[in-house]
């Protein structure tokens, strides 16, 4: 009987914090390439029949994760005392945030992680936790490497920058990464993907003058996308061509520039999860440490 009053409580109390205030968390992949930006989305709903007013209190932070390892270790946050600013969610409301996790978290080990949001509410004193969320961070397989110098007049001018291009298999395409990084720190600057490839084709690749990565590659049958990479892990341009009369290819002109020759200009690609990204819609840097719960 003690045991069955102390679970039927704690099932009341879940019951209650679910009641009051529901989260809910979605990382749209569960498969990422090491460094690259992890974006987790968290949804909050104020179900308590009332307005919220979420606030750090002087021992908790009022909105936080826990990420274990496989092996159940947690990560710590890079920043344990971070503060937030308070958050009033009116009754009945929802709000929606994006949080890229590694700019939180020191996810550099390679392996498996369970993820959840959760809510902190002063005035009950209780968690409202998020379900668990798996991912999985893996290396790519290194296509091409080359350290260049930042030229004059770029940010970073003087140093040096390795940039890299890695395959990334995912459980239904093969993706072409780029990742730049510091070669005298190891700081990264980018981990992105320039979109689908096909196993066995490797890319055409140039560097140009000013020390830009150009990068064609097949991205399915005859369509090719061409990507412009800055030397900080700028995503400059990216367009797609088709192979019609001619195959499209890269050449490099005796002033040191580089443009498409041949093949077919067609529209813009699609965003992630297709043919290639819109520079536009790139994944953030992990550089760019975005403000936690910025507006949607």
């Amino acid at each position: 009987m003690r045991r069955f009053l102390l679970l039927l409580a704690a099932f009341l109390c879940v019951q209650n914090a679910q009641a009051q205030i529901q989260v809910n968390l979605e990382i749209k992949r569960r498969f990422f390439m090491l460094y690259e930006p992890i974006v987790a989305n968290v949804t909050i709903k104020n179900l308590a029949g009332r307005d919220l007013t979420l606030a750090d209190t002087e021992m908790q932070s009022w909105f936080g994760f826990q990420i274990n390892r496989a092996d159940g270790q947690l990560v710590p946050p890079l920043n344990p005392d971070y503060k937030l600013n308070p958050l009033t969610i009116p009754m009945g409301a929802t709000v929606k945030r994006s949080i890229i996790l590694n700019s939180l978290f020191p996810v550099r080990e390679l392996g498996m992680y369970r993820v959840r949001a959760q809510i902190y509410f002063g005035p009950t004193d209780k968690y409202y936790p998020s379900q668990l969320v798996g991912i999985e961070i893996s290396e790519g397989k290194t296509v091409w490497q080359q350290t260049v110098g930042v030229p004059d007049g770029v940010e970073g001018a003087g140093g040096q920058r390795k940039i890299s291009l890695l395959s990334f298999r995912q459980p239904e395409h093969t993706f072409l990464y780029v990742r730049v990084e510091d070669a005298d720190n190891g700081m990264i600057y980018a981990t992105m993907p320039l979109g689908h490839i096909i196993a066995g084709l490797d890319p055409e690749i140039q560097m140009d003058i000013q020390n830009r990565l150009h990068v064609l590659q097949v991205a399915g049958p005859k369509v090719y996308l061409y990507s412009q990479v800055g030397v900080n892990g700028e995503l400059l341009a990216q367009d797609q061509y088709a192979s019609t009369k001619t195959r499209p290819g890269m050449r490099r002109d005796p002033s040191g520039f580089v443009k498409i020759v041949g093949g077919e200009l067609q529209a813009p690609p699609a965003t992630s999860g297709t043919a290639g990204i819109k520079p536009g819609n790139a994944p953030a840097k992990l550089s760019d440490r975005p403000v936690l719960l910025p507006a949607e």
